[in-house]
């Protein structure tokens, strides 16, 4: 099976006043999973129906490996596409939906039957071949979108919201499954997705995009671990950012803890820290350290979950895993909290972009 890379250069698509994408430039390697995340309305669905045919470009460029594809026609851009609402034709049967792409092409006779047949057991669908997809459940419904997307061997598979409609188990079984058969094929994948796990679980790489831009693109550890600006630490699992200032290196953080980082030497003036919930360890107060109550906690199986008031009454997330657990804590008691210097990230309290070098 082919696989093509991709490029976009300066992507801008515009409804009246409203910029759906704005000059949006990536570079998708070849047999690269490659996730655009964002919150609803960001452009990230937008993007792919460009790079789809479906909706026309107002500027910039869009490349399947050498050859710009801005004015071909949707159905010769040799894409295979999976919709959040499945688009199987309830009037055909599994191993009729599955070869539809197949017979549009003028594919006949055995070849048709096993290309077919070879999708099919690849999606473990091949024991539901002559069922209408009305006897189907979600996930098989979505198996068969995926069979058919892949038996025309696109050159790139295009996934919008592919898991959205399925119960949370079932999401994780079918993105395993996703990843296992997008390797197997070594098919360049452009998977949309507004849901942050999903996206680092899955990922190579992922774009963040945000009003239409893309914040940061990266692999999944490093866009969790040194987001480019504020917004990407908050939309990327859950962050808490404290006031702090910084002078020539150093940062004090809520005017008592003092943190030596790597970040600009340079900067001086007020900053935001982020810190992740499981990169704080909790103790007893002590001077030096931040102090904080413990208004709720909650058990969630391997870790404890706790809301804690700071004394300027800011309100933060920290987790404590029940393996690490020497005593168990309620709601009421006073702790101070130990920021892993290594694990922190710096903000400009001002444009919010990373201070972090």
């Amino acid at each position: 099976m082919s696989s093509q890379r991709v490029k976009i250069e300066g992507a801008t698509k515009v409804y009246g006043d409203f910029k759906a994408c704005d000059h949006i430039s990536l570079d998708i390697n070849e047999g690269e999973f490659f996730t655009l995340l964002g919150p609803s309305g960001c452009g990230k669905t937008t993007l792919l129906r460009m790079i789809a045919g479906f909706n026309p470009i107002d500027d910039g460029a869009i490349y399947f490996n050498e050859n710009m594809i801005n004015h071909i026609p949707a159905d010769r851009r040799n894409i295979g596409m999976v919709f959040q609402n499945y688009a199987i034709f309830p009037h055909m049967t599994v191993q009729e939906n599955v070869a539809y792409g197949l017979r549009a092409r003028k594919v006949k006779g055995q070849e048709l039957e096993n290309r077919t047949m070879e999708a099919m057991k690849m999606m473990q669908i091949d024991n539901l071949k002559d069922r209408m997809p009305s006897q189907l459940s979600g996930g098989q419904q979505q198996r068969v979108a995926l069979a058919r997307a892949i038996v025309i061997h696109p050159d790139v598979l295009l996934m919008d919201e592919p898991l959205c409609n399925l119960d949370a188990k079932l999401r994780v079984t079918m993105r395993t499954g996703i990843k296992k058969i997008q390797k197997q094929l070594n098919i360049t994948t452009i998977y949309v997705t507004h849901d942050q796990e999903e996206a680092l679980s899955i990922s190579d790489r992922i774009a963040v995009i945000h009003d239409g831009k893309v914040e940061q693109v990266g692999e999944p550890r490093e866009i969790y671990t040194r987001p480019s600006n504020m917004f990407v630490a908050n939309f990327i699992g859950t962050s808490s950012f404290l006031d702090g200032t910084a002078k020539a290196g150093e940062v004090t953080v809520l005017g008592r803890k003092k943190l030596k980082l790597p970040m600009d030497p340079d900067f001086e003036g007020a900053v935001k820290v982020s810190i992740r919930p499981e990169y704080v360890l909790l103790g007893e107060p002590r001077e030096g350290e931040i102090p904080g109550t413990i208004t709720l906690a909650t058990f969630l199986g391997d870790f404890m979950n706790y809301e804690i008031e700071l004394e300027n009454k800011q309100i933060i997330e920290i987790n404590e895993y029940t393996d690490r657990m020497d005593t168990v804590r309620r709601a009421g008691d006073r702790v101070s909290l130990n920021l892993m210097e290594n694990r922190i990230s710096i903000f400009d309290a001002q444009t919010e972009q990373s201070l972090m070098i």
